[in-house]
């Protein structure tokens, strides 16, 4: 695999975006995450090469990088067999933690298209939807977080600032929720679409 560039991290992202009660609950959802086999990592520059460039341990690193100003970066091993580039956010004040794939990078997997997807998404997205909730089911196995959202970075935004008395019907984006000792999942049915 050669080194990741510049394009590969344009066109907005796609996202697994976590909100949890504790705003330092992201720490270990962070070193969680970047232990699960779906995912590789982690660099503190976009621009790696997995190959060639050693991964740093992210029980170290999340001790000496401030999130709140930098990311991480690693591999995403999609369900396609196929990697693409990936990286996880945090904004403290508000307890959310962001994994993010970039649209471009995705692009290299899969047949994205362009953002807006439509309503019935495009092919891929339910894999990747799918994919996304086997990693946030494997963090909220360790730290379990409030509701997190999968899909566009603005719906998941705004899936977790102004929830939807009836998402439950008809979500523009994937959501997991809490519902006793499981996490439910209700992927995305489309805008105005209904299950």
């Amino acid at each position: 695999m050669a080194r990741w560039q510049e394009r590969d991290w344009l066109d907005g992202h796609y996202e697994l975006f976590m909100q949890f009660d504790n705003g330092f609950d992201w720490v270990e959802a962070a070193q969680t995450l970047w232990a699960l086999p779906q995912v590789t990592g982690v660099w503190t520059e976009r621009e790696f090469d997995p190959e060639a460039d050693p991964a740093l341990d992210p029980f170290d690193i999340l001790v000496t990088t401030d999130l709140l100003t930098k990311h991480l970066y690693g591999v995403a091993h999609l369900p396609d067999g196929k990697n693409a580039p990936c990286g996880c956010a945090v904004n403290l004040e508000r307890g959310w933690f962001i994994f993010f794939l970039p649209i471009a990078g995705l692009g290299r997997c899969y047949d994205v298209g362009t953002y807006p997807f439509g309503d019935t998404g495009r092919p891929w997205t339910q894999e990747v939807d799918e994919w996304l909730a086997g990693l946030a089911q494997g963090i909220y196995r360790e730290v379990p977080f409030r509701v997190a959202a999968i899909g566009p970075e603005m719906l998941t935004l705004d899936m977790i600032e102004e929830p939807d008395p009836g998402m439950l019907k008809s979500r523009s984006c994937g959501v997991m929720l809490p519902f006793g000792n499981e996490l439910l999942w209700l992927p995305r049915t489309g805008a105005g679409e209904t299950e």
